[in-house]
C-alpha cells in the first residue's frame, strides 16, 4: 500500500477506528469524523468561529470569488463559507467523508467531488469547463502530502488559474514540534512512532520544514507568506498563503 492509499484508508475508517461509530449521526460526529477535536471532543464554538474568520480574512474572500476547497473533508468548514463567495468546489479522497458532506453540508452553490486533490486539478478543465477559480483552500491536510505531490498540485493550479490566492492552513511545523511533544511522555511517544516507521504519526502526518515550502514556491515562481498559528488555535502549526 503506497503513501496515498495509506492515508485514504486511514480517513475512510477513522470515525469507526477512533470512536467506534459506523456513520455520522449528529453535528458533534461531524467534528469527530475529521479530527476537529481537542481531548477527543469537538473543538469549542469559539475556536471554530475563529478559524472561519481567519480563512475569510487571509483569503480575502469576495462575493464574486470561485473557491476550490481541496481536501474539504465532510464540508464542516466549506459550508460556513457559502454566503461569502459565489461558488465553492470541494474535493476529498475519502469516499465516506465526501458522502457525509453531500448529506449534511449541502448548499446551492457548493458541489462536492470524490478524488485526490492532485488528480482533480489535473483534470479540472475537463471536469469544470469554463470555470476559473480565484481562490483555493486546504485546511489541515498538507501533512498528508509528499513534497513531490505538493509541487505537482501547485503546478496544476497555476495551469488552471493564472492569478490566484491559495491558503494552506494548519501545516505541522517541524521547527515547532516540541511545542506539541511537550512532556517526557509525549516525546517518548514520538520517538516510538519514529522507531516503528509510522508515517501517520498517529494521524498528525508529516512535520514540514518551512524551508521546503519556500524552495518549492520559489522554483515555481510563486509568492508565499508563512505565518505560525497562535493559541488558542495552535502553537505548532503554520499557515501558508501562496499567490500568483
Amino acid at each position: 500500500m503506497d503513501y496515498f492509499d495509506k492515508w485514504q484508508d486511514y480517513w475512510d475508517k477513522f470515525l469507526f477506528n477512533r470512536y467506534g461509530k459506523e456513520a455520522v449521526q449528529n453535528e458533534d460526529d461531524l467534528f469527530l469524523q475529521v479530527a476537529r477535536t481537542e481531548n477527543k471532543k469537538r473543538v469549542t464554538h469559539e475556536i471554530f468561529e475563529r478559524i472561519i474568520e481567519l480563512i475569510k480574512s487571509d483569503l480575502d474572500l469576495k462575493t464574486d470569488d470561485i473557491l476550490v476547497d481541496l481536501c474539504c473533508g465532510n464540508g464542516l468548514f466549506t459550508y460556513e463559507l457559502k454566503n461569502t463567495v459565489k461558488q465553492i468546489i470541494g474535493v476529498d479522497f475519502s469516499r465516506s467523508i465526501i458522502e457525509t458532506a453531500s448529506k449534511f453540508k449541502i448548499a446551492n452553490n457548493i458541489s462536492y467531488h470524490y478524488g485526490s486533490a492532485v488528480d482533480f486539478m489535473k483534470s479540472f478543465g475537463a471536469l469544470m469547463p469554463g470555470v476559473i477559480p480565484s481562490k483555493y483552500l486546504m485546511n489541515d491536510a498538507l501533512a498528508y502530502f509528499q513534497q513531490k505531490d505538493f509541487k505537482e498540485l501547485l503546478f496544476c493550479i497555476k495551469a488552471v488559474s493564472p492569478h490566484f490566492k491559495f491558503l494552506i492552513r494548519g501545516v505541522p511545523n517541524n521547527d515547532l514540534k516540541w511545542n506539541y511533544y511537550n512532556t517526557p511522555e509525549r516525546k517518548q511517544f514520538y520517538a516510538d512512532l519514529q522507531a516503528k516507521g509510522d508515517l501517520t504519526n498517529y494521524g498528525l502526518g508529516t512535520w514540514w520544514q518551512p524551508e521546503d515550502i519556500k524552495e518549492i514556491c520559489e522554483e515555481l515562481g510563486l509568492n508565499y507568506v508563512i505565518t505560525n498559528q497562535q493559541l488558542p488555535v495552535s502553537n505548532f502549526r503554520m499557515d501558508i498563503c501562496i499567490s500568483a
